[in-house]
């Protein structure tokens, strides 16, 4: 090339660079591709940002700042120099990456305090549950303690009844009758005496039926009471009852009342029951 040419080269590209240069300052708000020189390499912003869309961006909360910026210059379409986006991309993904860590932090804290509301509410329903178990517990304790307050109040009852009762059975008038007779218990089968003895047997009975007496007999082994104008219901009427000594008891063999002859064991059997039943329930209910 002549010199003449070379020169010609070099006006030419001083007058584009001083064309480009007052575009440049007359350009105002112009697209910054149409104030970058035409042999700088542009670039144009990419669809994602570490992984994510501008749209994920914004949802994240980072859509400000370089991020902003950049959605801007995508959404049109707009070129940077590649220095130029580099040092927004890098500005960008620091603002999302302080985005996430903020994110992550934020779902950290959320987590834990779900975890803290969770053990709350089960530390609140083991509390419940050992309320509700000691108040039950409590309960039940209050209740064993009235029901032992009430037997044992019916138990002294039933010890002063009884007390009063033997009290009476020792001071009827068949014990002075048979205070030479030894007191054993009664059998109306041989060899099956009763706890109930033959004193407390006859004593029950005059306890029901007061009489006007009694008439004692004794032969050998045998031993008859006749209990004279006892108050029975069909009027003041005899009772008279038979026994058998044996070793260790009497065996009741023969009964009457008024009219009513007991002939068998088991009739004899029922016949006393009935004669001491309302009088000693117990003592004397051949048991």
């Amino acid at each position: 090339m002549s010199l003449t040419a070379v020169f010609s080269s070099h006006r030419a590209r001083a007058r584009d660079a001083r064309v480009w240069l007052l575009c440049l300052l007359a350009a105002g708000c112009a697209p910054i591709s149409d104030l970058t020189p035409p042999w700088v390499p542009q670039a144009a912003p990419p669809d994602r940002i570490s992984g994510l869309t501008y749209a994920a961006i914004d949802e994240l909360g980072a859509l400000h700042g370089p991020c902003a910026y950049l959605a801007d210059l995508h959404a049109r379409a707009l070129t940077l120099t590649e220095a130029e986006l580099s040092a927004v991309l890098d500005g960008c993904k620091t603002q999302i990456m302080a985005a996430e860590a903020e994110e992550a932090e934020r779902l950290r804290v959320a987590e834990e305090q779900a975890i803290a509301e969770m053990m709350a509410r089960e530390w609140q329903a083991v509390e419940q549950a050992r309320e509700q178990e000691w108040r039950e517990a409590e309960q039940r304790r209050q209740e064993a303690e009235l029901l032992r307050a009430q037997l044992a109040a019916a138990e002294e009852k039933e010890q002063q009844r009884r007390a009063a009762l033997l009290e009476r059975i020792g001071q009827a008038a068949v014990q002075r009758e048979l205070a030479g007779v030894q007191d054993k218990p009664i059998a109306h089968n041989l060899g099956q005496p009763l706890k109930t003895t033959l004193k407390t047997f006859l004593a029950c009975v005059e306890l029901a039926y007061p009489n006007q007496g009694y008439q004692v007999t004794r032969s050998g082994r045998t031993l008859t009471v006749v209990m004279r104008e006892a108050e029975l219901p069909r009027g003041d009427l005899a009772i008279e009852s038979r026994f058998v000594e044996n070793p260790e008891y009497w065996r009741m063999t023969y009964l009457r009342v008024a009219d009513i002859e007991a002939r068998t064991d088991a009739d004899r059997f029922v016949l006393s029951q009935n004669l001491t039943a309302e009088s000693c329930p117990q003592e004397g209910g051949l048991f």
